[in-house]
């Protein structure tokens, strides 16, 4: 299907455009003679108090910063990212999920990878980029805060759709848009252009799309005309099986935004992270980075570029494989301490996925009242799941345990303090005048 990119941009996005310096910067920048360069506002190198550094990594191994590994990080750069670790990033996306639009005729829907400063800030810049206020999206019905936090300042409307633990609830899916008809014009400029989900361990309730329904999502994104907004930080971190192909594998069209981050896999401060899409979008993405920060922290590329340069693409899964057993053994230890301990207290189903347990308290009816004034006093803090819900505005039974930091015997610690204080609840409940 041939895409009207045009179509999909906001008002703000449609206004987007390269920042006219960057023009002379890039011409100085891929000049194939000497020039006096009196063009860019850059501060001088000599100025430059760093002229080198060394790394030591867990594996007894060191990285190396050179004087021009910093004056790179020192000064201004690409906005789409240092070049080495551009390409890597490309031949990593092509490699793994085989994109159907690399080096596509079509250069509007043809792949484009730009760097940028993590996952958040790849989906709230696909949010604005295609959403204006009253606009509708499509959620899942429980969705990361940050992405539902963005659409409130955009001013745009969610429509969640119901979640099963294999993905979206496709019944439910297809209901809600079979109000959008195609001949009716009016009505069809209405509908929803984005579909925003994290496809595995859905942060919070860990739900990982099977797929077939991303097949079916996708080609509900094509009979409807929407694009799909994947926000796949958790990709590496399936531990059942091998790891299902993304939305990106399967996009014929030119209709998904993916947005990659190594937060969860390499580090969450240095704030890196990449996009993939189609070129038309993600060239407007780039025009928001330029006047928004210019580029993503350029010492953090250049320290994951000369990691990425002795790993090798090999070294980088290598890691990713490691990075998914430790998680996988945090999982597993969560998943038996709450059969072990909350059996007959709470429901949750094991995430194929992802960093997090999401719970029902069955004698609970508001979890957030319960966590703040009675878990807290002994010492173990949960997240209320009433905070990830469409409808804040009634009391929720859910929590969102989270495994992926601290001790692992504190993991079954805290499930068995969570149920200790369950029960004592019940016992004062069992107790008090009605």
């Amino acid at each position: 299907m041939k895409m009207n990119y045009a179509e999909f941009l906001s008002e703000a996005g449609a206004k987007r455009r390269p920042s006219p310096l960057r023009k002379f910067s890039r011409i100085g920048r891929e000049a194939t003679r000497p020039l006096i360069n009196m063009s860019p506002g850059l501060p001088h190198n000599d100025l430059c108090q760093f002229v080198g550094a060394k790394f030591q990594l867990r594996d007894g191994s060191t990285l190396e910063l050179t004087e021009e590994d910093c004056q790179i990080a020192y000064n201004y750069g690409h906005t789409d990212g240092i070049k080495p670790l551009l390409t890597y990033l490309s031949d990593l996306t092509v490699r793994v999920h085989h994109p159907p639009t690399y080096q596509d005729n079509d250069t509007e829907k043809q792949l484009r990878v730009m760097i940028n400063q993590g996952g958040c800030h790849g989906i709230s810049s696909a949010a604005r980029l295609i959403l204006s206020q009253g606009s509708l999206c499509l959620v899942q019905e429980r969705s990361y805060p940050t992405f539902m936090e963005a659409l409130r300042y955009i001013g745009a409307t969610p429509l969640g759709i119901k979640m099963e633990e294999d993905g979206p609830d496709m019944a439910h899916f297809r209901e809600i848009m079979s109000a959008w008809d195609p001949n009716d014009k009016e009505k069809w400029a209405t509908r929803p252009k984005l579909f925003y989900l994290v496809p595995n361990g859905n942060n919070p309730s860990g739900e990982t799309v099977s797929l077939v329904k991303k097949q079916e999502i996708y080609a509900l994104a094509q009979k409807y005309d929407f694009i799909v907004l994947e926000d796949d930080a958790y990709y590496y971190m399936q531990y059942d099986g091998p790891l299902i192909p993304s939305f990106l594998s399967m996009d014929v069209d030119g209709r998904v935004i993916r947005c990659d981050s190594f937060s969860k896999i390499l580090g969450a401060g240095y704030r890196l992270g990449w996009v993939s899409g189609p070129n038309a979008l993600l060239t407007r993405m780039m025009y928001e980075l330029q006047v928004d920060s210019q580029h993503a922290n350029l010492l953090s590329q250049v320290l994951f570029n000369s990691q990425f340069q002795q790993w090798g693409i090999d070294g980088f899964l290598r890691h990713t494989d490691t990075a998914r057993e430790f998680y996988k053994r945090r999982r597993d230890i969560i998943a038996k301490a709450a059969e072990d301990h909350l059996t007959g207290l709470a429901t949750w189903s094991v995430p194929r996925a992802g960093l997090f347990l999401w719970m029902k308290l069955l004698t609970v009816r508001d979890a957030e009242e319960f966590l703040l004034d009675q878990v807290l006093k002994n010492d173990v803090l949960l997240t209320p799941g009433g905070i990830f819900l469409m409808d804040q505005s009634q009391p929720s039974s859910y929590i969102r345990v989270a495994f992926s930091v601290g001790p692992e015997e504190d993991l079954a610690k805290g499930m068995k303090i969570l149920a200790e204080t369950i029960r004592e609840f019940n016992q004062t409940q069992a107790q008090s005048p009605h």
